[in-house]
Parts: C-alpha cells; structure tokens; sequence
C-alpha cells in the first residue's frame, strides 16, 4: 500500500507539472506585441485634403428637392472645407459656417452662414490615426486609402463624421 501511495503523489505531481507547463506555453502565445516598431508613414498625410462628406443624423431634405440625405454636401453645395497637413507638423483648415436650426418633429433648417471658420494647430500620425491638436482639444481622424474620416456619432444639431478626400 506504501508503494501506490507514493505513485499517487508521484503521478499528482506529473499533473500539476503539466498543468504548469501549459500554462506558461499559453502566456507565452499570449505576449503582448507592445514592442512591433512603428512606422513613420506621415507621408501619406501631408498635403492637401477637400471636405467631401459632413454626415448627419436624421437624414434631412434640405434643399426641398423631395429627397433626404445624410450627407449635407449633396444637399447643400454652399458647404465647403479644406484641411492642409504641413510636413513641419502643422495643419489649417478652413470651413464654411453652417446655421442649424430645429424646426419641428426631427427636422432642421440648415443653411450656409456668411463666413468661415479658420482653424490652425499641431499634429501627429501614427497607426493610421491622425491626431490635430488645437490648443487643449483633440480631434481624431482615421486614415483609409486616400480618406480622413473623423466620427463623433452626434444626432443634429452635430455632425456623425466628417470625411476628407486627398487631393
């Protein structure tokens, strides 16, 4: 009895072994890739970019033509933006005003105001995301083929995205 006893705990000792063994080949499968290098493609940013979408939420006919739209460009041809990336680590961006105001049951009377909003800042491109920082705000946009595109997911009277094409 003495002797199967002692395969016992010998044979508890090979389980929890394994156990171990295991375990430590499922942490190392599991390491963090925090160390991949990051590529410097901020390149790919710099230049000259149009505003080509300014989504909104609900869809909204805003110019009367029987059809309704989350994209106020096709909707409002007054609406315009630029967004200028340096490769001194500066950006500008320059964007017609628009006037929002709520009529009635989910609906907006949005037009094109008289002036534009010039706005200027640092910024900083890593992983496909680029960052613009104006003073203590930052605004985030993702990098898709020749696409900026930059979500809030806000109901009017915000925006749900803006997109930039590069031009």
């Amino acid at each position: 009895m003495a002797g199967y006893e002692k395969n016992k705990i010998a044979m508890k000792k090979i389980k929890v072994l394994l156990h171990l063994i295991v375990f430590i080949f499922i942490l190392q499968a599991c390491s963090s890739d925090d160390n991949a290098p990051t590529v410097d493609n901020s390149d790919e940013v710099v230049g000259s970019w149009r505003l080509t979408e300014l989504n909104i939420n609900p869809a909204q006919d805003i110019n009367m033509d029987g059809n309704t739209t989350t994209n106020i460009l096709t909707e409002l041809p007054c609406a315009t933006g630029t967004l200028i990336i340096n490769s001194d680590g500066t950006w500008s961006s320059t964007i017609v005003n628009l006037d929002i105001a709520s009529i009635t049951g989910g609906l907006f009377d949005i037009r094109c105001a008289d002036n534009s909003n010039t706005s200027s800042g640092v910024w900083q491109f890593q992983n496909s995301q680029l960052s613009l920082f104006i003073n203590t705000r930052l605004i985030l946009y993702t990098l898709n083929n020749d696409r900026l595109t930059s979500t809030s997911n806000e109901d009017l009277p915000g925006f749900m995205s803006e997109v930039y094409e590069k031009q």
